[in-house]
């Protein structure tokens, strides 16, 4: 009766901790997100999701016009490749894995103050979520640079294609 009685309180325990860090480092994200896009130098594409979805399927602009669809975004100004990256990497839009594909970027070779405090978020925070941000940071080191590519000018260009040219397959 006392094992029970201490497994509950330790579950409550680890649940309580999993919900505060959940709201803390999201609230975090979007604040620091938001200042982050100011200090931006590069120009918005505008572009709306309409105008992805025309492209072709299969090509990378449908695919970012379904995810932004799917995930009820809109384009936001300055940040368009943030979004292309969730294409291309395939992590989704919760907290470990926006931290897991900063991991990604970095082992990619981007280095910028946003991701540093994403990668450090992620250490302190998510320390069950180690081996999903080594893979993450394995997985960028073996592919090509991808945050430098201006993607506003292949929008055209199929997923896969592209995948397969800077080896995310």
């Amino acid at each position: 009766m006392r094992i029970l009685f201490f497994r509950h309180i330790n579950f409550e325990i680890q649940s309580t901790f999993v919900t505060v860090r959940e709201v803390f480092v999201g609230k975090s994200f979007a604040l620091f997100s938001k200042l982050y896009v100011h200090f931006k130098k590069n120009k918005p594409w505008g572009i709306t999701i309409q105008e992805l979805l025309d492209h072709k399927i299969g090509s990378l602009g449908h695919h970012l016009g379904c995810f932004l669809l799917q995930h009820k975004f809109n384009p936001q100004p300055k940040c368009e490749d943030h979004d292309v990256f969730h294409v291309l990497t395939t992590y989704s839009t919760d907290t470990a894995d926006e931290i897991a594909m900063q991991f990604y970027l970095h082992g990619n070779g981007k280095r910028s103050p946003f991701l540093n405090l994403a990668l450090a978020c992620g250490l302190l925070f998510y320390m069950d979520k180690y081996s999903l941000f080594f893979t993450a940071h394995h997985k960028g080191s073996q592919a090509l640079p991808i945050y430098l590519v201006d993607y506003s000018k292949i929008l055209d260009m199929p997923l896969q294609e592209f995948r397969e040219k800077f080896k995310l397959t």
